[in-house]
């Protein structure tokens, strides 16, 4: 018999839904057929048995189910040890407390936290580098130079509408200068 290579959880389950669909139910219903299917052969196995062989059976399924618990424990925690090592790696500087909740929702999605991290500070570059960008073409809109130096004020079409009379009529000048600016 030739040894086959051990499937991935991706290949797995993909089984699992082909045979599911196969069999015209959800993966949900078939995993549990298959587990009642199993427990009745269980069952008919023990049959005729007398009781302290079935309860050795019993003890030695029960340790089996505890090592391999105990395995996979070990194998999560040794992921979780590579990717905590992989991010104090890649940023020395951030202490967990630092790491925000989005990169924790992406982690708990099945991002890397390395990957998760990196995206939050792009995503944070971006929309720092875009309020920048606004702050700045703001301000060149908010205030003028006048030949002495000194700034003139900036109203938006909003706040001109809002003024009384009296005061359109003492900011004339300026509003005139605003309509400019207002990119209707």
């Amino acid at each position: 018999m030739t040894k086959q290579n051990p499937l991935t959880n991706e290949q797995i389950l993909e089984h699992v839904f082909e045979l599911a669909d196969e069999a015209g139910m959800t993966p949900d219903e078939y995993v549990h057929k298959l587990n009642s299917d199993y427990e009745q052969v269980r069952l008919k196995d023990r049959e005729g048995l007398p009781e302290s062989v079935i309860a050795e059976l019993e003890t030695a399924r029960s340790l089996k189910k505890e090592a391999r618990n105990s395995r996979i424990r070990a194998e999560k925690d040794e992921g979780i040890r590579k990717e905590v090592e992989n991010f104090k790696q890649s940023f020395p500087e951030v202490r967990p407390e630092e790491i925000p909740e989005s990169v924790w929702e992406q982690v708990a999605n099945g991002a890397s936290l390395v990957h998760a991290y990196a995206y939050h500070l792009i995503r944070n570059n971006r929309d720092s580098e875009y309020a920048s960008k606004v702050n700045e073409e703001n301000s060149s809109r908010s205030t003028s130079k006048t030949g002495d130096g000194e700034t003139e004020p900036f109203f938006t079409k909003e706040q001109v509408e809002a003024m009384s009379p009296k005061e359109v009529a003492k900011n004339y000048n300026h509003i005139l200068r605003s309509i400019s600016k207002w990119h209707i």
